[in-house]
């Protein structure tokens, strides 16, 4: 175990020089330290030597038991999928494929299956036997705008397109064509699909928010407070969406806002320490984040009830964006991405004994 200060050097090398060969599994690359600045134990899950990163919200990067992660990585020489087990720490390549696009890495809604596009294909990987059946094919020009998001139900996947200079929001259902929700001449990002209600979100490049339904219906823009939307997720009842919000100004700070998609009320749910990336937990009483700030680059939890923050440990990445910390479905484990070793890497810490656990 490595504790206090520690040396970057040798850290790095005492990740052992030798991986395993491209068709062969690695031997589990865990490393444990405990953090500098805060004392509590980190797990590195995978070399620095190579990058590797987890799909950030609304795409899924574990699966409902809590067991795998999935995960992009060019640790064979070029941009891959992967697989590892959270017991073990073994990782399996998810087959070879010389156009994957790992924007669009996600699990299944169920977690038996790795999604992802190749090339214009997008195609289904059920994690078990590796075998794969095709989803949908991209239009001639088209290109992919957006991570591919699942609906918590399991019935669709949600996605942006980008043709001839205009956005496209689709729905693919898990049986009949794709369908559009919404169009618009900018970018429309990480459409989040209601995990209650017929309804997508997304924002906007200009920092905004926007609702749907399903049919492209009811769409409007949010009335939000001067500033900017930095990301957005569905509450876990979809009755409201929690987001994190950049005041203006010469020292702009953020807060977590939510605003209830009937009454269209919108609250401070908490002051952050400068977060730049946030979720929330299964439940929404614990919400985790990235801090953006220089003095200060903490992953931390942010406990509703009480508004209180408590550290977990620098992530000290070059650009909080990567960082994207995620709770496990049981919210007994926080992932994020750093690269304060290297190349990106995904690391892990334990949190069951300061979170109360979630049905999965």
């Amino acid at each position: 175990m490595i504790s206090g200060a520690w040396s970057r050097r040798a850290f790095l090398a005492g990740l052992g020089a030798s991986l395993a060969a491209q068709n062969s599994a690695p031997a589990p690359e865990w490393r444990k330290y405990l953090d500098p600045a805060t004392e509590f134990e980190v797990l590195l899950l995978t070399d620095p030597q190579f990058e590797s990163r987890f799909p950030a919200p609304p795409a899924l990067a574990v699966d409902r038991r809590n067991r795998m992660v999935v995960y992009a990585s060019d640790r064979s020489g070029q941009w891959q999928p992967w697989v590892m087990d959270l017991t073990s720490g073994q990782s399996r390549q998810l087959g070879s494929h010389a156009s994957f696009v790992p924007e669009t890495l996600t699990f299944s809604a169920n977690g038996r299956d790795a999604i992802f596009a190749v090339g214009g294909r997008l195609v289904a990987m059920t994690v078990a036997n590796l075998k794969t059946r095709p989803l949908t094919v991209l239009e001639g020009g088209a290109e992919w705008a957006s991570p591919v998001a699942p609906s918590p139900d399991g019935t669709a996947l949600f996605y942006t397109e980008k043709r001839d200079g205009v956005w496209r929001i689709q729905r693919l259902p898990a049986r009949g064509p794709v369908v559009e929700v919404a169009s618009a001449e900018e970018p429309m990002l990480a459409p989040a699909p209601n995990p209650r209600r017929a309804m997508v979100l997304w924002r906007t490049a200009g920092g905004g928010l926007e609702v749907a339904a399903f049919d492209g219906s009811l769409r409007r823009r949010l009335e939000v407070p001067a500033g900017r939307v930095l990301e957005a997720h569905w509450s876990p009842d979809g009755q409201s969406i929690l987001y994190l919000h950049e005041a203006g100004g010469e020292r702009p700070g953020t807060a977590i806002r939510e605003q209830r998609l009937d009454t269209r009320e919108d609250r401070l749910v908490a002051a952050t320490s400068q977060f730049g990336r946030f979720s929330s937990n299964a439940n929404g009483s614990v919400f985790a984040g990235a801090s953006r700030s220089a003095a200060s680059p903490f992953v931390l939890i942010l406990l509703r009830v009480n508004r209180r923050e408590l550290a977990l440990c620098e992530h000290r990445a070059s650009d909080v964006s990567m960082a994207a910390p995620v709770f496990t479905p049981d919210s007994q484990k926080v992932l994020f991405v750093s690269d304060r070793l290297g190349k990106p890497a995904i690391f892990l810490m334990n949190v069951e004994k300061l979170i109360e656990k979630t049905d999965s």
